[in-house]
């Protein structure tokens, strides 16, 4: 009553480990994705039983191997690469933990491997030589506005990024935004590596820099491997050095991750626009979150657009009135022309992301509402009278504590300093 987690490598059966091939070997079943177990064949004895899956049935793979394994049969579960990455071991462990597993029925043994950024890395020298992350862009499993944050996160923090799933049919914008985040922390001469069936006979290897990385050369095949601020070409491979030197400054760019990741009030510079100006306003989207962005707008004598397709009943009765102008169709790029202020505020990440893009290539302060730290700008929470306004921001961390402190400062007002109406 066993289970056996099997590691194949990226492809090659000169990468799968003798521990593996063992386990594979000892098994009455061997599971996993059809186009693997005939990859396999030429390993496995005519009397193991072959039970292969689609892509996209590995809990139907997983819940069998353990219904097969508790019925005495020993399991050999297969996944490419290591099975502890992306791979099978994880939806494993999701089956049992949903089954109540006591740990011993069915025995379970995790084989490990080679993941396929490790086979890719050796391709092209040493880039995962210092601290790196991996980062899956399929967005199937995990929402995009975590997969972004991700990112954010590890641009900001000076990581090695070894991109799995980075495109494909469906999924044909991903990279691209990916590559967008990093050149906004990363140096455009940034070493990047294109690694495509690596280990197959079909393999391909490109070097190229940030600023000349191509997402539509990319598919489901390959990794993307993203330098550091310190990797460099070595000849004509791409390594990172194992630590940083006083006498080599990082080349980075201004912080505008601390701003984005690990955000610090200590970033922000308050300020108050005067709209008696005639500041004018984009607002791309027309829910509630839109809805509370333009009537601040509004209260401030801000001239404003609106952009979405439907609206709310607020902002259609301000459009009638003449407050506003409501543009009833989808963002299209060169919306944002000659505003003063863009808000991203649908409910599309996409979109969002796409319209901080434009905004911040025309040089305009962008607000953007389920990402705030992609923007240049942060909406405080605001108490007006005739003699104070009074601005609370968290830096879009805590903006309930922000809502909590503005109006203890108005408590606060109303009972040392009442207005007319107060007293």
């Amino acid at each position: 009553m066993r289970i056996h987690l099997v590691s194949l490598g990226p492809g090659d059966p000169a990468y799968m480990t003798p521990d593996a091939l063992h386990a594979l070997q000892q098994a009455d079943v061997v599971l996993g994705y059809q186009g693997y177990l005939q990859a396999l064949d030429p390993l496995l004895r005519p009397d193991q039983r072959r039970i292969g899956f689609n892509l996209g049935e590995e809990v139907a793979r997983a819940r069998t191997a353990v219904k097969i394994a508790r019925a005495g049969d020993v399991v050999a579960l297969v996944s490419s690469g290591d099975v502890g990455v992306y791979g099978m071991a994880g939806t494993l462990f999701e089956v049992l933990a949903d089954l109540a597993w006591d740990g011993a029925h069915p025995e379970v043994v995790v084989h490990p491997g080679v993941s396929a950024m490790f086979a890719a890395a050796a391709r092209v020298g040493a880039p995962l030589a210092h601290d790196f992350c991996a980062i899956s862009l399929s967005d199937l499993l995990t929402p995009w506005h975590v997969i972004e944050r991700r990112i954010w996160a590890a641009a900001s923090a000076d990581f090695v990024v070894a991109f799995y799933n980075p495109r494909s049919r469906k999924r044909d914008w991903q990279l691209a935004r990916a590559f967008d985040i990093l050149r906004a922390e990363r140096p455009p001469q940034t070493p990047v590596a294109v690694v495509r069936n690596v280990s197959r006979p079909t393999e391909t290897v490109q070097l190229t820099t940030l600023a000349d990385a191509q997402p539509d050369a990319v598919d489901m095949f390959t990794i993307v491997i993203v330098g550091n601020s310190q990797t460099r070409f070595v000849g004509p491979c791409m390594a990172t050095p194992r630590g940083y030197f006083a006498e080599e400054p990082a080349p980075l760019a201004e912080p505008s991750s601390a701003a984005r990741g690990a955000r610090s009030t200590n970033t922000l510079y308050p300020l108050l626009l005067n709209t008696a100006h005639g500041l004018r306003a984009v607002v791309v989207g027309g829910g509630r979150v839109a809805t509370r962005k333009v009537r601040g707008l509004l209260d401030a004598g801000v001239r404003v657009r609106v952009i979405s397709p439907t609206a709310t009943t607020a902002i259609q009765q301000w459009a009638v009135a003449g407050r506003l102008e409501w543009v009833a169709r989808a963002y299209r790029e060169g919306d944002v022309a000659g505003a003063d202020l863009v808000f991203a505020a649908t409910d599309r990440r996409e979109v969002n992301a796409a319209v901080a893009a434009e905004a911040r290539a025309c040089g305009i302060a962008c607000n953007v509402a389920d990402m705030p730290e992609e923007g240049t700008f942060y909406v405080p929470a605001v108490l007006r009278r005739d003699d104070v306004l009074v601005a609370v921001s968290s830096g879009g961390q805590a903006p309930r504590t922000a809502v909590r402190l503005r109006d203890a400062i108005a408590a606060w007002l109303a009972e040392h300093h009442p207005t007319e109406d107060e007293a």
